[in-house]
């Protein structure tokens, strides 16, 4: 997961204006990123997704935290590759935060990482029926 993962990971904090997280967004060209409280816990995930369901009509002074995915999808630093790659395909998510042992973020992994890893050879694809 360690060598996978992106390491780097920009947040967003609850209070945000939607009108700064995208333009943060918008700036570090990532679709979504964590929101994390004033302990740096993770407590939500915030995209674009988010702001299309509005339809246009984005509430005056909405911040973060009223359109933000509460439910945060994770994997822990120390699980395989193949448990981040399952929990990807089961939810049908564009990222699954990475925690350490006691729920902080170390990382992200995304759709483009575990491509990332099977160009440079980290990951071995195999012929579906586990034949190479």
């Amino acid at each position: 997961m360690r060598d996978v993962m992106t390491h780097s990971v920009v947040t967003l904090s609850p209070e945000m204006s939607l009108a700064e997280a995208m333009g943060t967004l918008s700036t570090i060209g990532v679709s979504g990123a964590p929101v994390c409280d004033a302990a740096g816990q993770v407590v939500g995930v915030f995209s674009q997704s988010d702001v299309v369901k509005l339809d246009g009509s984005v509430p005056t002074g909405a911040r973060v935290e009223s359109l933000m995915t509460a439910k945060v999808l994770s994997v822990g630093l120390d699980e395989g590759l193949e448990a981040a790659i399952g929990a990807l395909a089961k939810h049908g998510v564009h990222r699954l935060m990475v925690l350490d042992a006691e729920g902080g973020l170390s990382g992200i992994i995304t759709p483009m990482d575990v491509v990332r890893a099977i160009a440079r050879g980290k990951l071995v694809v195999q012929e579906p029926g586990g034949g190479s």
